[in-house]
């Protein structure tokens, strides 16, 4: 028997799902197929379950609060392991019905099972059982995701070797951890098991951690981190690692030796889609085995569109604008058709670091003159309250005082970056900045000291030039 829908999605994680959704508001019947898990890895496995894993880590050891007032109100470490997974288990099972509930609300109808292609409109699904299911999608959009990547030459089936989904479900806290990739995820989990009282060491090959951050902002993280006693190792990678009696016995490439007793490889994701036999309909793959698509998403065959990490990893965010473009690419719509190109990032390790726009390394890249804003968050109001030590950096063009990037370092930098990104969607210059009336005691004043730093380092002449919009133009 086949069924037959306006629309079939193919993976339900942040892309399948806002495609999935937008469809069926717009009227559209949906059917949307998922092998394991409604959600994708923002649900199981990283997203809201690791940043769980981190708050409860953080609150269950007080860290870093008792520098501030003296006493240590922190749980032994050897017994935070339970009650750390089972809260994350806890998150990771409520985002999964809540989902599930959008997904009725909506009118999608959920299959459960794995895909693949017939041709450029059926999708055939196999359920746990072995029974097959036949969709016909007048269109059909892939969104698969992602996978943690698993190079042959590192040791899985070591017990004490784990990617980043297996990590979730460590049983015991390790004497000293390993962790292989200094990007958002590594640095994530190693302010997990700083929390937990783990020593921990983090390798890149990357010159800096966080590489897709700006470059101070890294470095005053990389401090924070050697701070704690982390050893941080730039610049190389894992050559190799196999067990040596009760611990692993890892080489690097600059020839160094480490002896950890647990590692976590964090070193990027990949995509696989072997088994949607994208051949049956002619959709064309890259070299990287990427799905290739076109500006709204469509892919080689005329009826089959791509969206999210199948297309390239790429944020979760990111990931949601491009479902609910590709459903406009697949029914020639002309609402919702853009993609955000100038997304907030930001990564949550203690503290947090995040970005929106350009950096001082972009402006340098593209040629652009640009002054820079700083505000030490701690010599605010509210970081005196809080202890904070965090940076709010702004940068701005310095031709007309146009905001260009917002960089910030702090305990609740991913916030604090929304404040800029919306600023420099609406071309904000400095001015602009200066001018609102800012809450206090609240981070978001810093963007007024910030400014009032960069207002030093422009020529006076250049801000008297300055065209400064009026109140009709802004209304």
């Amino acid at each position: 028997m086949t069924s037959h829908y306006d629309l079939v999605v193919v993976g339900a994680g942040p892309a399948g799902e806002s495609a999935a959704q937008m469809a069926a508001n717009l009227r559209y019947s949906v059917a949307l197929v998922e092998r394991d898990t409604v959600g994708g890895a923002v649900v199981t496995s990283g997203g809201a379950p690791t940043k769980t894993f981190r708050e409860a880590a953080l609150y269950l050891n007080g860290f870093e609060k008792e520098a501030i007032y003296g006493i240590s109100l922190a749980a032994p470490p050897e017994v935070l392991f339970r009650p750390l997974t089972t809260r994350a288990h806890e998150v990771s099972a409520a985002m999964q019905q809540a989902t599930l509930d959008r997904l009725q609300t909506f009118g999608v109808h959920l299959v459960a099972g794995s895909a693949r292609l017939e041709d450029g409109h059926t999708v055939l699904v196999r359920s746990t059982t072995g029974e097959e299911t036949r969709l016909h999608g007048e269109r059909i959009i892939l969104a698969t995701g992602s996978r943690p990547l698993r190079p042959a030459s590192v040791p899985f089936d070591d017990p004490w070797v784990f990617d980043t989904e297996e990590i979730m479900e460590i049983s015991g806290r390790p004497r000293h951890i390993l962790i292989v990739g200094g990007g958002p995820v590594g640095v994530e989990y190693a302010t997990i098991f700083q929390a937990l009282g783990v020593p921990v060491t983090i390798v890149d090959t990357a010159p800096q951690l966080v590489a897709m951050m700006d470059e101070e902002i890294s470095a005053r993280l990389e401090q924070v981190f050697r701070r704690r006693g982390t050893e941080v190792i730039t610049g190389t990678g894992m050559a190799s690692t196999q067990r040596d009696g009760d611990q692993l016995r890892t080489i690097l490439t600059d020839g160094r030796e480490l002896r950890p007793d647990a590692l976590l490889f964090a070193a990027g994701r990949s995509v696989d889609v072997t088994a949607l036999s994208l051949d049956t309909a002619g959709i064309e793959i890259d070299e990287r085995g990427r799905v290739v698509i076109g500006e709204r998403g469509q892919t080689s065959c005329p009826s089959v569109f791509a969206a999210g990490d199948v297309t390239g990893p790429a944020l979760a965010s990111i990931a949601t604008d491009q479902g609910r473009q590709a459903v406009c690419g697949a029914f020639d719509l002309n609402f919702s058709v853009h993609v955000d190109q100038l997304p907030a990032s930001a990564v949550y390790g203690m503290p947090e670091v995040a970005r929106a726009g350009m950096s001082e390394q972009d402006c340098k890249s593209a040629a652009i003159a640009y002054e820079i804003g700083r505000c030490e968050l701690g010599s605010t109001p509210r970081g005196l309250i809080a202890g904070e030590e965090g940076l709010l950096k702004l940068v701005f063009r310095r031709e007309d005082g146009a905001l260009l990037g917002v960089h910030v370092i702090s305990q609740i930098a991913s916030e604090l970056v929304g404040t800029g990104q919306a600023m420099i969607h609406g071309t904000a210059t400095i001015e602009d900045v200066l001018r609102m009336a800012y809450s206090t005691p609240t981070y978001t004043y810093g963007y007024k000291l910030a400014g009032l730093d960069a207002m030093l380092r422009f020529d006076p002449d250049v801000l008297r030039g300055m065209r400064l919009p009026s109140e009709a133009d802004r209304v």
